[in-house]
């Protein structure tokens, strides 16, 4: 009776100890899938950075191009920003007055 009872625990921790091992294993596999995984995304990614900066001079480069036709002038020229008046400080105000005497 007692060598049934050995030869279970026996049994038992083998299964055991190789379900932990296979268990290892996958995760080992797993594991290198997942970095090589991650470096190929980090290559799209630079690929795609570096095709819409490309992207962004050539549309920059189109718009120029058609600014430079008189019908599409209107619409593609940048509005050029109106310099606001400065506002006078308290020097300012002394030195005008100053000059005005």
């Amino acid at each position: 009776m007692e060598n049934i009872l050995i030869i279970s625990q026996i049994i038992f921790y083998s299964v055991f100890s190789l379900a932990i091992i296979v268990l290892g294993f996958l995760t080992a596999v797993v594991a290198y899938h997942l970095v090589s995984i991650v470096k190929e995304l980090e290559v799209i990614s630079k690929d795609l950075h570096d095709a819409s900066g490309e992207a962004k001079e050539k549309i920059k480069d189109i718009i120029e191009r058609l600014s430079s036709l008189p019908v599409l002038s209107f619409l593609l020229n940048k509005k050029k920003k109106k310099e606001e008046p400065k506002k006078a400080g308290k020097k300012q105000i002394k030195n005008e007055k100053n000059e005005r005497k």
